[in-house]
Formats: C-alpha cells, sequence, structure tokens
C-alpha cells in the first residue's frame, strides 16, 4: 500500500515543508497536559502550535537490560515552529526521565536512507489480529533490529489494519528487510534529543549476516 495512506496514523507527518515533533506519554491526559505546557512556553516567544493528535498505541522496547511491553499514547505535534525550539519546550516538561522526542521534518529525500545514522521505519499490517500485528513488532525489538517498535490502529474502528513505526539504526536497513520482507517499509531519516538517539545505539545490533540471531 502506498505511503500516503500508511502516514494517514500521523497525518500531520505528510507536512514535509512544516516542523513537527512526536513524543510518547503515559495516557491522553498526560499528552494534553504536556501539550498546553508547550504552548504556555511557546506564547511569548511568538510562536504557536497549529494542532496534536493523540494517538494509543502498545511500544516494545528495551529497557534496563530486559524488554518491555507499555500501553503508550504518542503525541504528534504540528506547528511552525522549529524543532530545535519543540525540542526544548518538550523537554522542560516532558514526565520521562528518558524521553523519545523525534521528528523527521526537512530530513527527507529518495536517498538510501541506511546512510542516515538514525532511523524510522514504517509499515502496515493489514488482514491480521492486533495480537499477530504485536507479535511482529516485539519480535523485531526482542532479535534488537530496533530499540523501539510502536503498533497503532490505522484507523480509530479498524480490527484488522494495524501500522509498526520501528525507531533504529539506518544500517538496519537490509537486516530487517531481509528477515521481515513480508512488510513494505517506508524509511526515514530522524532527529531527536540526544539522550534517546544514544539509548537507541545501544539498543540495536547491527550484525554483518541478517541469519546472525
Amino acid at each position: 500500500m502506498h505511503v500516503a495512506r500508511l502516514l494517514a496514523t500521523v497525518a500531520t507527518w505528510a507536512t514535509a515543508s512544516a516542523d513537527w515533533a512526536s513524543t510518547t506519554v503515559a495516557n491522553r491526559s498526560a499528552g494534553e497536559q504536556l501539550a498546553s505546557q508547550l504552548e504556555a512556553r511557546l506564547h511569548p516567544q511568538n510562536y504557536s502550535l497549529e494542532s496534536t493528535h493523540l494517538e494509543d498505541i502498545r511500544s516494545f522496547f528495551w529497557w534496563d537490560g530486559a524488554l518491555q511491553e507499555e500501553d503508550e499514547v504518542r503525541a504528534t505535534i504540528d506547528s511552525d515552529v522549529p524543532f530545535s525550539v519543540l525540542l526544548d519546550g518538550l523537554s522542560a516538561d516532558h514526565p520521562y526521565d528518558l524521553p523519545m522526542i523525534v521528528s523527521s521534518a526537512h530530513l527527507d529525500s529518495q536517498e538510501d536512507h541506511s546512510s542516515h545514522k538514525h532511523a524510522m521505519a514504517l509499515a502496515l499490517v493489514n488482514g491480521t489480529t492486533m495480537e499477530v500485528a504485536h507479535g511482529l513488532a516485539k519480535s523485531i525489538v526482542e532479535v534488537k533490529f530496533a530499540a523501539c517498535a510502536q503498533v497503532a490502529k490505522l484507523k480509530a474502528d479498524s480490527d484488522s489494519e494495524f501500522t509498526i513505526i520501528l525507531k533504529t539504526l539506518g544500517a538496519t536497513k537490509e537486516q530487517i528487510e531481509i528477515e521481515f520482507g513480508g512488510l513494505d517499509w517506508e524509511w526515514h531519516p530522524i532527529q531527536a534529543n540526544e539522550k534517546y538517539l544514544k539509548w537507541i545505539e545501544d539498543n540495536v545490533v547491527v550484525r554483518p549476516h541478517a541469519s546472525e540471531l
């Protein structure tokens, strides 16, 4: 399926000329509060947010040497505010000790994204169940092809179409597409807070041969 439909899950991402940031929080109340705090920080600088999109997700990630699985909310903030300003504002009030604050705004091109150190990979899983989508995402993180995988419904009322979004290293592109080649992956370079990028590096294993599990 074409990437345009996949990106409909986070519709604000599709506007390449806009700046946006995506982060995760524990629940919708926390997402709304974080967006309000960000708005308050931006107002004195004559900046404003265009929209905030909240989406229920299941996250799989490595923490303290163990594979974790949690229900979270992904907050995607669309604006004309430079990502560096969004990053500073979100970092100041984020409830997580090590938040994920990422964007691919202004980084995309048609080139091979394996040349970018940090990357986001997106795939659509359709005609299946949520349990199967969760299992796929978990297995990718379990073998450390990605540090984090997030699963969401493509549409709120859909029970058979899901998206998987990975945070990983560009160098894993080949091994992911070999081992999980049944999915049509779309790759995007990302920028993020430095501690999160370091966390990705510490929790992804790039194997010379994809079969080395």
